[in-house]
C-alpha cells in the first residue's frame, strides 16, 4: 500500500469492486474494448459522487481521501482514473462556486449520477490563447459551433464542459452529450491511455440553454489547475503502484533463472530482490509527493471557502508550487521505475499476454499532458526572480 497517511474507509469500500474492475484492464487493452461497463459500475457504486457533501448524497471526501481513492483505481486500470478527470475537476470548481440557484441544479445531477465530459482543448489554428469554437446569439437562440479534441472522458459523459468564445469573451458552457448536433468520435489513437476516450468531439449548431452559460472570471479565485493537474499525477502515482505489484508477482512466479544468476531462484537472487526494492522506493517517493501536494489542495480549498483575501492568495500560490515539485518527483520516478520493471526477469518479462510495457506507455503519455520541462522552468523562474507560477495553461499555433 502507499505511505500515505488518510483515512482508508473510502479505500477499503471500494477496493472489492476496484479489484474487479482491474481483472480485466489487460483484456480490455489488448482488445481495446472501451470500458462503458467499467464507467456505469463506478456509477452505480457511488464513486462518481464521493466528494460531494453528505446531503447530496456523496462522501464529502477530502482532497487527500479522494486523490488516494484515485491512485488506488488507477493501480488497476489508469484509463478509468484519467477519464473521470473532468467530472471531478466541474464537481470541484461547483462546490467553490458561490451559492445560487445554479449551482444547486448543478449539484442535484451530480447527485443523480450524471457524469460530466470534457471538450476545452483544440487542434485548430487559433493561436494561443484564443479557441475556434463559437458560441453566437441567433433567431433561436444561443448555438455552439467547434470541434475539440483530447475530449477525455466525454465517450462515457452525460454532460460535457465546452470552452468556446462568445463576442470576444472566454465563456463555459454544459452541453448534454446525447443533444442534436453533438457527435463523439472514438478517434485518440495515442499508445497509452488508450480507453480513455481521449478523441474528437464536434458541435454543429448545438442549442445552448443560457443558464449553462459561464463567463470566465480571471479574478475568481481557483485551484482548478492544479486540481487537474494532480489528477493526472494520482493515476501516474497508481502506475507506480501496479509496477511494484506486477514485479513483486513476477518474480514470485518465475521458475527460470541464469547460470551467472547470483542465487538459484529469481526469488533468492539478492539482484532481483534489489531491483524490486528499488522500484518500491521510486513508488514510495511518489505517494508522497502525491500525498504533500493533495494537502496543499485541501489547504487551499479552506482559504477559498473561508474568503481571507490574504491566505487565498497564499495558499493558491503554495499549491501551484506544490503540485509543480510533485510533477517533477512523480513523473520521473515511475517513468523509471517502468523501465527498471524489465531488470526482474529475462525474455519472458516481455511476453504480449503480461502487457508489461503498458505501464511505461500510460505513465509516458499522461506526462506528456503539461510537459514537466516547462514545469522545471517556472519553478526556477519563480525561485530566483519571485515570478508567479501559472496556474492555468493553455494551447494553440505558435
Amino acid at each position: 500500500m502507499s505511505a500515505t497517511t488518510v483515512d482508508r474507509d473510502l479505500v477499503a469500500r471500494f477496493a472489492p469492486l476496484f479489484d474487479e474492475l482491474g481483472r480485466g484492464a489487460v483484456e480490455r487493452e489488448r482488445e481495446r474494448r472501451l470500458p462503458y461497463a467499467e464507467v456505469e459500475a463506478l456509477r452505480e457504486a457511488g464513486f462518481t459522487r464521493v466528494t460531494l457533501p453528505r446531503e447530496h448524497g456523496g462522501d464529502a471526501a477530502t482532497h487527500g481521501e479522494f486523490f488516494e481513492l484515485l491512485a488506488e483505481l488507477a493501480r488497476r486500470d489508469p484509463n478509468l482514473a484519467q477519464l473521470f478527470r473532468s467530472h471531478f475537476s466541474y464537481l470541484d470548481r461547483t462546490l467553490h462556486a458561490p451559492a445560487s440557484a445554479d449551482r444547486e441544479a448543478h449539484l442535484a445531477r451530480l447527485a443523480d449520477g450524471a457524469v460530466v465530459g470534457n471538450a476545452s482543448h483544440e487542434r485548430s489554428t487559433a493561436k494561443v490563447g484564443s479557441l475556434a469554437t463559437r458560441l453566437t446569439e441567433t433567431p433561436e437562440g444561443l448555438r455552439l459551433n467547434g470541434t475539440k479534441f483530447y475530449s477525455t472522458g466525454t465517450l462515457f459523459a452525460d454532460l460535457v464542459g465546452v470552452a468556446a468564445e462568445q463576442d470576444g469573451e472566454f465563456v463555459s458552457v454544459l452541453v448534454d452529450t446525447g443533444a442534436p448536433g453533438v457527435d463523439r468520435i472514438d478517434d485518440w489513437t495515442g499508445f497509452g491511455q488508450r480507453l480513455t476516450g481521449s478523441g474528437t468531439t464536434v458541435f454543429t449548431d448545438v442549442a445552448v440553454d443560457p443558464s449553462t452559460v459561464v463567463r470566465r472570471e480571471p479574478d475568481r479565485p481557483s485551484h482548478g489547475g492544479a486540481f487537474v493537474q494532480l489528477v493526472l499525477l494520482a493515476a501516474v502515482t497508481g502506475i507506480g503502484r501496479a509496477i511494484v505489484d506486477d514485479a513483486a508477482g513476477f518474480v514470485r512466479a518465475r521458475t527460470r533463472t541464469y547460470s551467472h544468476g547470483a542465487a538459484a531462484t529469481a526469488q533468492g537472487d539478492p539482484i532481483v530482490q534489489e531491483v524490486v526494492g528499488e522500484l518500491s522506493a521510486k513508488s514510495f517517493a511518489a505517494d508522497a509527493a502525491l500525498a504533500a501536494a493533495s494537502a496543499a489542495l485541501e489547504r487551499s480549498s479552506s482559504a477559498i471557502l473561508g474568503g481571507d483575501p490574504e491566505r487565498i492568495r497564499a495558499q493558491l500560490a503554495a499549491v501551484e508550487l506544490a503540485t509543480a515539485r510533485a510533477q517533477l518527483v512523480i513523473l520521473p520516478a515511475v517513468l523509471d521505475a517502468a523501465t527498471a520493471l524489465f531488470d526482474v526477469g529475462g525474455a519472458s518479462a516481455v511476453e504480449t499476454h503480461l502487457a508489461l510495457d503498458r505501464h511505461w506507455r500510460n505513465a509516458r503519455t499522461i506526462a506528456s499532458h503539461n510537459p514537466a520541462r516547462f514545469k522545471a522552468r517556472a519553478i526556477g523562474d519563480h525561485l530566483v526572480n519571485g515570478t508567479p507560477i501559472v496556474s492555468w495553461w493553455s494551447t494553440g499555433e505558435a
